[in-house]
């Protein structure tokens, strides 16, 4: 009797200290459950923010677009405009020539024509006073007409060579605004890379998250299916039996829980070995992943150079685009883009992106095929590729064409050189 009854005192105390330890449990789940929900409704907020500052980029990126389109087609519009004045000086110059010539090839005449002055055989010729008035008047009268045309024509000239210039400024200017809007575009680039960056590192924290909280949420389902098992155990072993039944419900129980413990031993080996496996695979992706980026890495070959510089020459004045790359028409660094292909190497997008994948360099150790880089203020806005003397083949506002890097214009925005590929 008194067995029984510590029997039953102790099945009571182990169901009353039960539903402590289950909810206490059950609270640490949960709260770390919560945990992982704050966690992932941060970071849902915060890529929403950057999804909304990225519609914001692009929208100030294809402003920027089209504002240099725009500017662009002015600059051709300026060009063609220059070329027309500039034929017009050559044929206003040539017509002086002509006139010139004319008029010297009279006065020799007069000099050579006879052993007389012609101008005074004009004049004693007349007949009477009213005849060399006359007279007078009619050679005075070519002479005049004569140097009023050529002044005429000089003034012509000079209007023109006036407003020529006047487009000349006005295309340098529109040059400077094309070249603002680049480096602009090259900025908006670089801070939309930053945030599709940190979006994809959001992304994958959230994906961790996730995972996480789906193994706390199991876990807890486990947990919580296990203290269900054990408070019906606990209800069952309350009755109060029989002795004989009781040591035989003993021993049932102590066989019931040396068999669980063989199953949750089973269940852990069974776990380790699952851990292992994945851990076998993580480290061959790993391996697989390492070994496929070590062979996405350009070797370029003794033709490189050839192939490169080749590709670069045949593209000779094709006309500039902005954000075009190629084969009809380039902007600044799609066309580098374009030639280095040809060699097998793949550089970044931007002028920008291509002065950060190089190698910087000083001018004296520069050589054919290294790229050379400007800037208009601050920030690469530009990018050409050198090919000695001095010189680089580039595309920009008059289309793709050789410049020297000691003009006005490249001189004063030079940044220095960058090597991509060792030829």
């Amino acid at each position: 009797m008194k067995k029984n009854t510590l029997i039953a005192a102790s099945m009571a105390a182990v169901i009353s200290l039960s539903p402590v330890f289950t909810t206490n449990a059950f609270a640490d789940v949960n709260t770390d459950i919560q945990q992982k929900d704050a966690k992932l409704n941060d970071l849902k907020s915060k890529k929403a923010d950057l999804q909304a500052d990225l519609s914001s980029l692009v929208t100030k990126l294809e402003s920027a677009q089209a504002k240099s389109k725009e500017l662009q087609a002015s600059f051709n519009k300026s060009a063609e405009q220059l070329k027309k004045l500039n034929a017009d000086i050559a044929a206003i110059n040539a017509r002086i020539k002509e006139r010139e010539a004319v008029l010297k090839e009279r006065a020799r005449s007069m000099q050579v024509n006879s052993n007389s002055n012609v101008y005074l055989d004009v004049v004693l010729g007349a007949s009477n006073f009213s005849d060399l008035v006359d007279r007078v008047s009619a050679v005075n009268t070519i002479v005049d007409s004569d140097k009023a045309i050529l002044d005429e024509q000089q003034k012509d000239e000079d209007a023109l060579k006036s407003k020529s210039a006047s487009v000349k400024k006005e295309q340098e200017k529109q040059q400077k605004a094309i070249a603002s809007y680049e480096e602009q575009q090259n900025k908006i680039e670089a801070q939309k890379a930053e945030k599709e960056a940190v979006v994809a590192q959001l992304a994958a924290q959230q994906a961790t998250t996730e995972q996480e909280k789906s193994t706390l949420v199991a876990q807890r389902d486990r947990e919580a299916a296990a203290a269900a098992a054990r408070a019906a155990a606990a209800k069952e072993a309350t009755t109060v039996q029989p002795i004989a039944a009781t040591e035989t419900k003993t021993e049932s129980s102590s066989n019931t829980s040396e068999s669980s413990s063989s199953v949750a031993s089973s269940s852990n080996s069974n776990d380790d070995s699952s851990k292992s496996e994945s851990n076998t695979s993580a480290k061959k992706s790993s391996s697989n992943t390492s070994s496929s980026t070590n062979n996405s890495i350009a070797t370029p070959t003794g033709s490189g150079y050839d192939a490169m510089i080749s590709t670069a020459y045949a593209q000779l004045g094709k006309p500039y685009s902005l954000g075009a790359t190629g084969p009809g028409s380039f902007d600044c660094s799609g066309f580098t883009s374009y030639s280095f292909r040809a060699a097998g190497i793949s550089l970044p997008r931007t002028s920008g992106a291509q002065y950060a994948a190089s190698t910087k360099i000083s001018s004296s150790q520069a050589k054919p095929g290294d790229l050379v880089f400007f800037s208009y203020g601050s920030g690469i806005a530009h990018v050409g590729i050198y090919i000695g003397g001095g010189k680089m083949i580039n595309a920009q506002n008059d289309g793709v064409k050789i410049d020297s890097l000691s003009s006005g214009f490249w001189a004063q925005s030079l940044v220095g050189f960058g090597r991509v590929a060792n030829f």
